[in-house]
């Protein structure tokens, strides 16, 4: 007994050095990508090009295999996609050229998008009693290796290998953790009997085995709007403080809007019961900030207005996935992953049109098409909070 308390959290510090793990991919590449441009000689609006590469992976990823972690299992699918992870940082140390980089960038985006959705997932499965809780824990670790990777980014530029020094770190620590994965036990940590079961109108006869599909439809549509803008902020709030703020301190503020995610996820994951006001309040906030960000010319200000608005952009993941927690019956795998394509089609889409639309009308106007289209979440989180349920008895599954 006393062994199996020991180990009830082993499981879920794999998984949250996983998710750390994207994000640190996900806050690099942003950091980097100023860099990586300057090498291959892109502009902004290849730059938007290259960025969507990775994020076009990260879109089709779970197109490709979403379910398949529900049939064959979570361990597989985790272990072969962060050993993937290290093929990846391989092919960009050794890539000469853009198109080279972008197949690199291409696997690991695909890798990262497995993890990501799959990793969520076994969370959901190992502690059904605490999932709610842990999603708080698993998206501040995201936004934790966002926060330190550009940081990694600004040593690895005095390297002699540069920003590559960068993608080696992540192979080197992508290897350990594969390895590490593949040893421990996928069993639950947690008595699903324990837990907290809700049927949702409109999700069939069945109770807590069925999907809910109307939920999960405006889950994908909040996360598509919200990652989306998230990464037309990060890969370009670089750019914007270089042209508009007239800094070189750029990566420092990316740091800061990732950084801020880290306690407004925490503090979701403890007040989960008010999850229906903090899932609208938080796209409203992030918008109102994101427009303000757009006429700001200051460092100084700039700083803290990134802070107030990673702040509210934070909020948003964690109260999405306790939804897609009781969304999902019992393919949590499958759920997640249809949530990770919406993300994935958002990254995609505006990091791809922002790069153009810079061009044509600048950071300023830029940011605020951003917060307007970002604001849009408040509808459809409205529509999630406003669905009715009942709890139902923790076994008449």
């Amino acid at each position: 007994m006393n062994n199996k308390r020991k180990s009830i959290n082993d499981i879920a510090i794999l998984l949250l050095i996983s998710i750390f793990m994207n994000g640190f991919e996900t806050g690099g590449y942003q950091a980097a990508l100023l860099y990586i441009g300057e090498e291959y000689s892109l502009d902004h609006g290849a730059q938007g090009v290259i960025a969507s590469v990775e994020l076009f992976a990260t879109m089709i990823a779970p197109i490709i295999l979403g379910s398949l972690a529900d049939r064959v299992g979570k361990k597989i699918m985790l272990t072969l996609f962060t050993a993937t992870r290290v093929v990846s940082g391989i092919i960009i140390l050794l890539a000469t050229g853009s198109l080279q980089f972008s197949v690199g960038v291409f696997i690991l985006g695909f890798a990262t998008s497995i993890i990501q959705y799959v990793a969520i997932a076994e969370m959901d499965d190992a502690y059904p009693v605490t999932k709610h809780q842990r999603m708080g824990g698993i998206a501040a670790m995201y936004a934790f290796g966002a926060v330190v990777a550009p940081l990694i980014v600004g040593f690895a530029l005095k390297t002699a290998l540069g920003w590559r020094t960068f993608f080696a770190a992540d192979a080197v620590i992508s290897f350990v953790l594969a390895v590490l994965l593949w040893k421990i036990s996928f069993e639950p940590r947690e008595n699903p009997e324990d837990a907290e079961v809700f049927e949702y109108e409109g999700a069939g006869s069945g109770g807590s085995g069925n999907i809910y599909i109307k939920g999960v439809i405006y889950l994908c549509i909040i996360m598509f709007i919200y990652v989306g803008v998230e990464n037309g902020v990060g890969f370009f709030l670089n750019g914007f403080m270089h042209d508009n703020v007239h800094s070189e301190r750029g990566y420092i503020a990316l740091s800061i809007f990732w950084m801020a995610m880290i306690p407004s996820r925490i503090i979701c994951g403890y007040l989960s019961k008010y999850r229906r006001l903090l899932l609208c309040a938080a796209p409203t906030g992030a918008a109102l900030f994101l427009a303000f960000l757009s006429v700001v010319t200051n460092e100084y200000v700039a700083f803290v207005v990134v802070f107030i608005m990673g702040f509210f952009c934070g909020a948003v993941y964690p109260n999405v996935l306790t939804y897609a927690a009781d969304y999902s019956g019992t393919k949590t795998a499958t759920v997640i992953a249809a949530i990770t394509v919406a993300t994935g089609i958002g990254g995609t889409l505006v990091s791809f049109v922002f790069g153009f639309l810079e061009k044509a009308v600048g950071f300023t106007w830029s940011f605020r098409i951003l917060a307007v289209f970002l604001a849009l979440d408040l509808f459809f989180a409205l529509q999630v909070v406003m669905t009715k349920s009942k709890k139902l008895n923790s076994t008449g599954g």
